[in-house]
Parts: C-alpha cells; sequence; structure tokens
C-alpha cells in the first residue's frame, strides 16, 4: 500500500484564505534564508535511494517487500546559481509560497546512481537537476529539497521509480534550533516515561484489589497517567530525526541524515506520493572514482520519519 500525501499547497489553493495567507505580515521567510542557500554553493551530498512498498506500521512508514536500491548518486549545490534551464516545478519556488523559498537553484549531477538487478549493473538517469531551500520565519527547521525528471521507470522487481518528477527532501537545522528541540525532546519523553511507569502501576493494582472503591481510585490514576501521556507531547517528536547523524552544511547548518523520496502525479491537485527513504552524506570529489554498488544483503527494513516540506 502506498502512502499518498496531500500537498499542504492544496489547502491554500482550494481556500478563499488563499490572498489572505500570502500577506507578508503572515507568511515571511526566515530573515537568513537567501544566505543559508548561497552559502552552499559547491557542497556535495551523496545520496542513496531505498524504494519499495511504503507502509504504515503502527503510524510509522516503513519500507516493505521488493527493494531498490540505489547507490552511488553525487550531486553538487550551486548555490549561487539561478536555474536557466528547463526543470521540474518545485514545491516551494512554483509553489503556493514562492516567498518561502530560496528560489530553484542550479544543482549538478556528478555521479549517476547505480543498482544491481539480474541483468547486472544499471545506472539510474536523472535529469533538470534543481533544488531549493525552505524556510518559515521562526520555524525550527527547514527544509532542503531537490527536483529531478526521470525520463524512464526505473524498476527492479516489484520496487520502481516512476517517469516523471522526483523530489528528494531533508530536514535542516541550525545548531541553536537543533540543541533546542532536541532538549525539549528529552524533557518530553521524560514525562511520558514517568506517566508511563504511572500506568503500569495503577493497572496492576487495580488488577489485584478485591475493593471496589480502591480499584476504582486505581482506575482513575491510570487514566490520568494516560492524559499525561498524551499531553507530554513526546509523539509530536517521533517524526523529527532529531538524533540520526547530521550531515554538516556551510554556514553552521545540520541537515539529516534521513530524508525522504516522493513524487507528485500529474495536474494541478496531483497527490504527493511516498516512494521511500533517501539518506545523505557529504560527498567528495574521490567519489567519483568510485564503484560500489548495493547488493540486496545490503538493504535492511528502514523506518523513516515521513518529513513534509511545508510543515
Amino acid at each position: 500500500m502506498q502512502v499518498k500525501f496531500i500537498s499542504f499547497a492544496l489547502a491554500v489553493v482550494a481556500t478563499p484564505c488563499h490572498g489572505f495567507l500570502n500577506l507578508p505580515f503572515v507568511n515571511q521567510a526566515n530573515p537568513a534564508l537567501v544566505g543559508y542557500a548561497d552559502a552552499q554553493d559547491n557542497a556535495l551530498l551523496k545520496i542513496h535511494f531505498d524504494i519499495g512498498q511504503v507502509e504504515l506500521q503502527k503510524g510509522t512508514p516503513v519500507i516493505t517487500g521488493s527493494r531498490l536500491g540505489i547507490d552511488g548518486l553525487l550531486v553538487e549545490l550551486l548555490g549561487k546559481e539561478e536555474v536557466d534551464y528547463k526543470h521540474p516545478n518545485l514545491p516551494g519556488a512554483d509553489g503556493p509560497n514562492p516567498q518561502l523559498s530560496s528560489g530553484a537553484k542550479s544543482l549538478d549531477i556528478l555521479n549517476e546512481g547505480k543498482f544491481v538487478d539480474l541483468s547486472g549493473t544499471r545506472s539510474v538517469s536523472l535529469e533538470h537537476g534543481v533544488w531549493e531551500m525552505v524556510w518559515r520565519r521562526d520555524a525550527k527547521a527547514g527544509a532542503l529539497i531537490c527536483g529531478f525528471d526521470v525520463p524512464e521507470e526505473v524498476k527492479r522487481n516489484d520496487a520502481s521509480i516512476p517517469k516523471g518528477r522526483l523530489f528528494v527532501t531533508f530536514p535542516v537545522w541550525t545548531s541553536e534550533s537543533l540543541q533546542d528541540l532536541r532538549e525539549r525532546k528529552a524533557k518530553a519523553e521524560e514525562k511520558a516515561g514517568e506517566a508511563m511507569d504511572r500506568l503500569k502501576d495503577e493497572t496492576r493494582m487495580m488488577e489485584e484489589t478485591s475493593n471496589l472503591l480502591m480499584k476504582a481510585m486505581h482506575f482513575r490514576n491510570a487514566c490520568k497517567a494516560h492524559e499525561d501521556i498524551d499531553y507530554s507531547g513526546h509523539r509530536s517528536y517521533q517524526s523529527i530525526p532529531l538524533m540520526h547523524d547530521m550531515v554538516h552544511l556551510k554556514s553552521g547548518l545540520h541537515l539529516a541524515s534521513l530524508g525522504t523520496v516522493w513524487t507528485k502525479t500529474e495536474g494541478f491537485f496531483g497527490e504527493h506520493v511516498l516512494l521511500g527513504s533517501a539518506s545523505a552524506t557529504n560527498g567528495d570529489h574521490r567519489d567519483l572514482t568510485k564503484k560500489k554498488i548495493v547488493t540486496e544483503r545490503e538493504l535492511k527494513t528502514v523506518a523513516f520519519d515521513g518529513f513534509r516540506p511545508f510543515e
């Protein structure tokens, strides 16, 4: 079962408030956005794709079934170069709130990704690479989004990347915002853990006692502990990849090493379709001479965070 994400843009375009939402005092970009994007000039990213069927397991998207592992894709972000060629429309720069985007930037594909199937090693053709950074004012995190055109379907068994537009999204933080969120997450998890212990204890005592008044009291306490778990806020941090390894970018930014791979169906009201996960590391020009190929043995089920560009 594929998980389909409805773009935030749909909600904006489809409401009478569209004009209001674009007022400058309502939707403003991070004042440092342009500088952050320009600073990434010549930054190298090595990206691995893990594509497969996406299923929800306990509320978390998990890749299952046949897998398409694409390794060795090396891209160079050109932070100061505007795009002067045809490219896929980006969700920020070409969406309902373009002021939240750095604008489309050029991207060079230095190494094509590769995968192995029964016919041997195959290269993955991606064209018209482009990227942007999206960051709302006062938001703790932004997003780095890369877009590509896929001229032909890429397929291995039942796992595939369809022909059309392909996007890769990674969350990005400053050092300060990342530390702040990590501290908040730790506090929320501490509160939730304490409440879970109380819930277990009260449930156990409720089951053990034969006194109806005590049973009612323990039931009430168990309900309160369950409520405290909900209000601790720990669930809101579960979808944020704060504890994964970070890719250090220029200008003191930190890119989550785990992101999402998705496409958008054709049409003005096209839907976002999640295809799998992406992992990133800092690239190196020495990677141009390497020919490491992913084998099926190296692919493991990955539970990833489903970061959505505009939330």
